[in-house]
This record gives structure tokens, sequence and C-alpha cells, in this order.
């Protein structure tokens, strides 16, 4: 799953370009996250729980809600 940065989106360049390199070898996930950090949080969350992704990457913010959603999982 890719997680976009700060005013961008799932279709941002570089989540196009990932889902474009990995089509014939795996689904990216590329959700637009709120800008507010406690709902892009839930949303991570809620599509980790349902779809199991094998990774997470980010770019700028995204990268910054990776490692923050990363930490939570390990007090939980």
């Amino acid at each position: 799953m890719f997680l976009h940065g700060f005013f961008a989106s799932g279709q941002c360049i570089p989540a196009l370009a990932l889902r474009d390199a990995l089509a014939e070898k795996v689904q990216v996930l590329t959700p637009d996250l709120s800008q507010h950090p406690k709902e892009a949080l839930e949303l991570i969350r809620t599509i980790c729980d349902k779809e199991k992704p094998d990774l997470l990457v980010g770019n700028s913010c995204g990268s910054f809600r990776k490692d923050v959603f990363r930490e939570d999982n390990k007090r939980r």
C-alpha cells in the first residue's frame, strides 16, 4: 500500500507510477488519505485490517504516517 504525501492524493504521480510499474505482479493500494492525522490513521488501519497488505510505503507525510502507524501497532 502506498501512502501519499500532504496535499497529494492516491492518484498522485508517485502512486500511479508505482501501480503501473507493478501492475503485472501485485495490486498496489493507493487510498486517498485525509489531511487530518487521526482520520488518516483510522483509514490506514481499516484498509490494513481488511486487505492485509504485505508492505506499506510512503512519500513525504505518507512515510511519516506509515511510521506512526507502525509504532501504534507495536503498542497493541
